[in-house]
């Protein structure tokens, strides 16, 4: 049997130091937040119990940070730093239903990332290499981002890996702000909005060769044939997915990416891009 996959390397715990623990607790050390700002407690019960109904303090001195530049704001409040792995504070994050949409400006370094693997991968007899023109990051919700992670803890050896999905974009994706459409009949809008739970018209899966399940490909080139544009765009639309597999997976590039639940599979990117 496949040994568990390590992930990043696992430090030997150390027993913090007594002024780095919780001022609340005693017990357990004092977060900290990814740009370095120490709060005074270990989490937000610690925080309510020392504070009682008045704000408290870690409340205080995130907010402060932000104001001072110490750390970055949440993106929809600019009140609060952000929580980890998140442009969101803890509490907008919460409080967010579902994916979000955030352009991601020409000329940066996630956009040539993008850009680079995008055309690195793309192999096609028939067609030229496209032109990029727009790159939206997903921001999935919490319990999306949850529900991955779960999937791919759960499983025996996992890797992630970088794959491209397409279906049909009725709406004008591209051409105004960076937001998705309530179209039932638009496939792209309706996989990330529910994160490969749904597809175009209620339908919950794909199906080929392997039954049914959800289908991308390592090859963009081979993905962009199932993508179907307004004439109201110039664009033609896919989707960058992180895929979670077994690491002795091996897929060929002219063959499909088959997944059986949307828990293994989640949208990253949706690139917008002209042939």
């Amino acid at each position: 049997m496949p040994s568990l996959l390590h992930w990043g390397s696992r430090h030997k715990t150390q027993t913090p130091v007594q002024d780095d623990m919780c001022e609340q607790c005693g017990e357990k050390p004092k977060f900290i937040e990814p740009g370095g700002s120490r709060h005074a407690y270990c989490s937000r019960s610690c925080a309510k119990e020392a504070q009682g109904a008045s704000p408290s303090a870690c409340a205080l001195r995130g907010m402060q940070a932000v104001r001072l530049g110490q750390a970055t704001g949440c993106d929809a409040c600019n009140d609060h730093p952000r929580s980890a792995n998140s442009d969101l504070c803890i509490a907008c994050d919460r409080k967010t239903s579902g994916p979000r949409l955030k352009e991601i400006s020409a000329g940066s370094t996630a956009f040539v990332d993008v850009r680079s693997q995008f055309l690195s991968e793309w192999d096609s007899l028939d067609a030229a290499r496209p032109h990029i023109d727009k790159v939206y990051q997903v921001i999935a919700p919490r319990n999306i981002r949850a529900r991955y992670n779960a999937y791919r803890a759960a499983q025996r050896a996992m890797e992630e890996i970088r794959a491209f999905h397409s279906a049909q974009c009725i709406c004008d994706m591209g051409t105004k702000t960076p937001l998705l459409c309530n179209f039932k009949s638009c496939g792209i809008c309706c996989i990330v909005k529910s994160s490969f739970n749904e597809f175009a018209f209620g339908e919950k899966y794909n199906t080929g060769r392997f039954g049914e399940g959800i289908y991308s490909y390592r090859n963009p080139s081979l993905a962009d044939a199932f993508a179907t544009s307004a004439t109201s765009t110039p664009y033609r639309v896919l989707i960058a997915c992180d895929v979670a597999v077994p690491s002795d997976f091996e897929v060929r590039d002219e063959e499909s990416l088959f997944v059986p639940c949307a828990d293994a599979i989640v949208p990253a990117f949706i690139i917008m891009y002209t042939v």
